[in-house]
């Protein structure tokens, strides 16, 4: 095995999930989207030259397993999506780290509210 760059990233873009979340029980009520951008920190070389999907993450098994996970969990903060979703993450695969970036729809005129976190 090759030592890979520090810098080498499996970026999951937009991933949709629904969650239950929210300060208030109104806002739990009913699961609401959310999107999730993740960042898999690892090595990537091996992967690359040797075309080994077993050297990577299986971006596909990686989504199934967060949806599978969370959306049957109530959260009040997005704070506690973005930390069990790294630990989920770390616990799972053989990253270095992992960013995890949650953007839920909070308030009329607001894009978006934010949270995001990197753990290693």
């Amino acid at each position: 095995m090759t030592e890979g760059n520090p810098v080498d990233q499996l970026i999951l873009s937009g991933l949709d999930l629904w969650l239950k979340v929210g300060c208030t029980e109104e806002e739990r009520a009913f699961a609401q989207r959310v999107e999730m951008d993740v960042t898999l920190h690892l090595p990537l070389s091996d992967a690359g030259w040797g075309d080994n999907l077993l050297a990577t993450v299986d971006y596909a098994e990686a989504c199934a397993l967060l949806k599978k996970t969370l959306e049957p969990k109530t959260f009040k903060l997005a704070e506690a999506v973005a930390e069990q979703t790294a630990d989920l993450l770390l616990t799972k695969y053989k990253l270095t780290s992992v960013t995890v970036l949650v953007k839920k729809r909070a308030l009329p005129g607001l894009t978006y509210a934010a949270v995001q976190i990197q753990r290693s």
